[in-house]
């Protein structure tokens, strides 16, 4: 997205970020038979595999079974410095009923589970879900590692992924924003905006940022044609606290001619299970469209 520089030049300082042990992705994969282990990691890398380890956690499993189809059961996954670890737990789709698809086409929009993603999950005969374990000090490492191990392992089952605190799904080369944001992290790639239409205007958020125990941003009162700025904004939000540009509460941003304050959030509590988030409002309005129309309006 062209010009999202951060307005305040405020001076990055390391993230103090940590993961959410509810931070989890899942893959719906329609494909007949899983590929072996080895082809999705292995230790040089080799044939777009990942580079790392991969082992069943099954007791007695000897190392053939890393050559045949992978196949129910539990997985550790590691970098190869062992630094990053994640658990992969393999099931038949028909023995997860509680994992459930939106059923509405409301809520298929929301989540972009439309077209090929929407028949990958509905045709899916195998669910299998990443948990991290452990993970590098570094924190993007890790993030890293697992988009990428899942992105290869999407790409080699004819699979969906399901993104649950970010509210989405992506199909496999949707996995991935290019070029990045920041070649640490880009929140593209770990959280989603949603536009919710309430009486007032819309109501723009984002999901994701709770994988890293921050709040979510979210604004009101947003007209249609403010609706592509004000997303972009909530995004540069998140992207500059996931890199260490932090965003407090009592604050201002964007616009010197007409800031948007930080507050406390959320008017829709219900929505949020529990998630904290921070608000951009206008000063002394009930929404931010006079922020977004004069950050719109900035010198580009």
């Amino acid at each position: 997205m062209p010009g999202m520089q951060w307005p305040f030049r405020r001076k990055a300082v390391p993230a103090q970020l940590s993961l959410n042990k509810n931070f989890y992705l899942s893959v719906l994969s329609a494909a007949d038979t899983l590929p072996p282990l080895l082809q999705v990691i292995n230790p040089d890398g080799s044939n777009n595999a990942i580079k790392g380890f991969g082992a069943p956690l099954t007791e007695g499993a000897n190392k053939d079974i890393l050559n045949q189809p992978i196949g129910p059961g539990s997985y550790v996954l590691t970098t190869a410095d062992k630094l990053t670890v994640l658990q992969m737990d393999v099931f038949p789709r028909n023995e997860v009923p509680q994992f459930q698809i939106p059923q509405d086409q409301t809520g298929l929009a929301a989540t972009n589970l439309t077209g090929e993603a929407l028949r990958r999950a509905q045709d899916a005969n195998t669910l299998a879900n990443f948990l991290f374990k452990g993970y590098d000090p570094g924190l993007y490492i890790s993030v890293q590692f697992m988009l990428e191990f899942v992105k290869r392992f999407a790409e080699s089952s004819e699979a969906v992924v399901a993104d649950p605190l970010a509210e989405t799904y992506r199909m496999p080369d949707r996995m991935r924003a290019s070029p990045p944001m920041d070649v640490r992290i880009d929140f593209r790639d770990v959280g989603s905006i949603k536009l919710v239409r309430l009486p007032d205007g819309l109501w723009i958020s984002t999901r994701g940022l709770s994988k890293f125990n921050i709040p979510e941003f979210e604004m009101y009162g947003i007209s249609e044609e403010l609706r592509v700025p004000a997303a972009e904004m909530v995004v540069v939000a998140a992207q500059q606290v996931l890199v260490g540009v932090p965003m407090k509460e009592g604050e201002t941003a964007f616009s010197a001619e007409s800031p948007l304050e930080i507050v406390r959030g959320t008017r829709q509590p219900s929505d949020w299970g529990g998630r904290s988030a921070l608000e951009l409002r206008d000063k002394g309005g009930e929404g931010a469209a006079r922020g977004v129309e004069a950050w719109r309006r900035r010198p580009k």
